[in-house]
């Protein structure tokens, strides 16, 4: 359950906390948004962030379409800048969302990170009408290619969040209590 509640989401000692917490019957975290408040047609986009380490938390850095209301996903587009699996916090990714290449199949690229839950790095998206490039700590590892068939042309905007089992963050460890992923920044350059 994502909750606006300051034992999920503060910000303290100079960086947003978004924690995930078990709550008894399951487990509370944050989602933050800028979907209304601030969106972007294309930059260079970086955030630097600390990941939780615990088995089963799924944090995830990216943008969705601004026009997701009115078109749905896939069909609004989604620039997944970072996500780590919950069964393996050595590796970090990078995946496209769009038309014919969602879920389980949009394009993606992984890259082995092992100090992602313990020091801060550089996640970073290019994002032109002519292609996306993703990098940690400027070493960039996941090229695509944009065109004006694709969704990559219009207006997106940040989502922020930990997400706890599901998909991505699989079976949570059963001793889990809390864990957190730490904001330093976000840099927006256009």
């Amino acid at each position: 359950t994502y909750t606006n509640n300051a034992e999920n989401v503060i910000v303290e000692g100079g960086s947003l906390k978004i924690k995930a917490k078990a709550n008894g019957s399951g487990y509370t975290s944050a989602r933050l948004k800028s979907e209304g408040l601030r969106e972007f047609t294309y930059g260079r986009f970086e955030i630097r962030a600390k990941l939780p380490a615990s088995q089963g938390t799924w944090p995830a850095l990216w943008m969705l379409g601004a026009n997701f209301s009115q078109v749905s996903w896939p069909a609004a587009g989604e620039i997944d800048i970072l996500e780590q699996r919950g069964d393996d916090k050595n590796t970090v990714f990078s995946t496209l969302h769009y038309p014919g290449n969602f879920g389980g199949g949009g394009p993606s690229q992984s890259t082995e990170l092992t100090t992602s839950t313990t020091e801060f790095h550089n996640y970073t998206v290019e994002w032109s009408a002519a292609e996306i490039k993703f990098a940690i700590d400027n070493q960039v590892y996941h090229t695509l290619p944009n065109d004006a068939t694709l969704p990559f042309n219009a207006d997106f905007f940040f989502i922020l969040n930990v997400a706890m089992g599901g998909t991505l963050g699989g079976t949570v460890d059963p001793a889990f209590t809390e864990d957190m992923m730490e904001i330093d920044y976000i840099k927006v350059f256009q």
